[in-house]
């Protein structure tokens, strides 16, 4: 009775890691000159990405450009691109399917919607990569997210954050001091663990923060109990460098 309960119990856990939230998230740096035809290259994308999202291949997609003056004008990407992927199941059924595969499906997205040159066309630059000087990749696990109402639109601003984990205590801090804090405050706020990365990606980092400030938020209240918190908080975690991003094009479920 006993190993039967432990079987339970450990199906149950096993079940449950499967089922968090996975996220891609793309760095991406333009060749120069591409610039003006990107965004255009993604609406293309953005077609096949609610078809994928409707037939159950992915939860969500999201385009953020990032704001040149971030990271004191230096900013390591000129796009974020995000795939929400509601299990580690989805994601890697998706990372295995052929260049076949993807030809073929965009077709079928575009069908009756779009014409057969401009289909081609795209199809050619997604194979040719057209666009990218640069392709960084992390894979985030969800660890927790905390949702303050809404829905994406466009020209929302969000803010991503590398962080490096100094100490067992970060993890903690996260979720029962920072996550309560942002209530009332975010109008989105994750925190991912990193479970991997491209060879060419930042290797000091841990995990990933993203948030979206309400800018309606009534100010934090200062007290003793906070500023301690905070301080001791900020401990725990060095932020190695923060993209001002803004929204311009989405797929979500």
């Amino acid at each position: 009775m006993k190993k039967l309960y432990l079987q339970i119990v450990l199906a149950f856990i096993s079940f449950s890691l499967n089922a968090q939230i996975y996220t891609e998230v793309e760095e991406v740096t333009l060749k120069e000159g591409t610039e003006s035809d990107y965004e255009a290259f993604e609406s293309f994308w953005g077609v096949v990405k609610e078809k994928m999202i409707s037939d159950g291949y992915q939860d969500g997609w999201f385009i953020w450009k990032v704001d040149p003056t971030s990271f004191d004008g230096n900013p390591w990407a000129d796009y974020l691109i995000v795939n929400v992927y509601k299990d580690k199941s989805q994601m890697e059924s998706m990372n295995n399917k052929p260049q076949s595969w993807w030809v073929d499906y965009m077709k079928k997205a575009h069908k009756g919607k779009t014409k057969r040159s401009v289909i081609k066309k795209y199809t050619n630059e997604t194979i040719n990569n057209k666009y990218r000087e640069k392709s960084v990749t992390y894979t985030n696990q969800r660890i927790s997210d905390l949702s303050g109402g809404g829905n994406p639109s466009k020209g929302l601003v969000g803010y991503y954050h590398g962080i490096e984990q100094l100490n067992d205590d970060y993890i903690d801090f996260e979720l029962k001091f920072f996550r309560e804090l942002h209530k009332g405050r975010k109008l989105w706020w994750e925190v991912n663990k990193i479970s991997d990365r491209s060879d060419n990606a930042y290797k000091p980092v841990t995990h990933m923060i993203f948030e979206i400030n309400d800018e309606n938020a009534p100010s934090l209240e200062s007290n003793f109990t906070n500023e301690m918190m905070i301080k001791y908080g900020q401990t725990t975690r060095k932020i190695h460098g923060t993209l001002k991003t803004t929204l311009v094009n989405w797929r979500w479920q």
